[in-house]
């Protein structure tokens, strides 16, 4: 890779971490609560209960079944590429967000593992087999933790809490799955509460 290439790569994920866009790029929201009353939203072994945490309306994720199944898809929106915005509560869970999926079946999981005690904060991100653990301050115990998804046609990325730099990012390659559809993952193990799910369309010209 050429040193121009290397600094053109850089400033497109710097693009992308921060959000820097035009005004037709503004974040929509998604509406959570909706996912139990099934408006927009298909729930596969998967129910949702709507509630208040730390001032945000969040909603309660309780899977039903294998975790590969548990989840809810989106089925109002098709966002082939572009970036989701997520607040995950800090506290012991197992969480994720679905992209690229063609159905509940086939889909690419980004995968949030929060393990959370009296003295320390740790947040595992996962997709595929590719996993990073980030220590966290221990001042968002019970709190928010912010994180950002960007689907790319060359790479899957994940930003925590405002990184302008990439906490994990997977390339794309022959297996990736090539759906449209945007969805929430549920542990069996540990639920999930999750708030203020936001998405932002991809325009062409962003990767130019």
């Amino acid at each position: 890779m050429s040193v121009r290439q290397f600094f053109s790569q850089a400033a497109k994920l710097l693009y992308l971490g921060v959000g820097i866009s035009d005004p037709g790029t503004i974040p929509r929201k998604v509406d959570l609560w909706k996912i139990a009353a099934g408006e927009g939203w298909r729930c596969f072994n998967l129910t949702a209960s709507p509630i208040h945490h730390k001032g945000k309306e969040a909603v309660q994720l309780e899977a039903q079944g294998a975790d590969s199944e548990s989840l809810a898809l989106f089925e109002a929106l098709e966002l082939p590429l572009g970036k989701l915005d997520l607040s995950i509560a800090a506290v012991n869970q197992k969480v994720g967000l679905v992209v690229r999926a063609e159905n509940h079946r086939r889909f690419e999981l980004v995968s949030f593992g929060v393990n959370a005690n009296s003295a320390w904060l740790t947040l595992t991100v996962a997709i595929g087999t590719r996993a990073v653990e980030l220590n966290l301050p221990s001042y968002l115990l019970g709190e928010w933790i912010g994180v950002r998804v960007v689907v790319d046609s060359l790479f899957t990325a994940v930003f925590v809490n405002g990184n302008n730099m990439p906490d994990l990012k997977v390339p794309t390659n022959e297996h990736t799955c090539k759906g449209d559809f945007i969805g929430v993952w549920a542990s069996g193990e540990s639920g999930a509460l999750i708030a203020e799910l936001k998405y932002i369309q991809t325009r062409k010209r962003d990767f130019e």
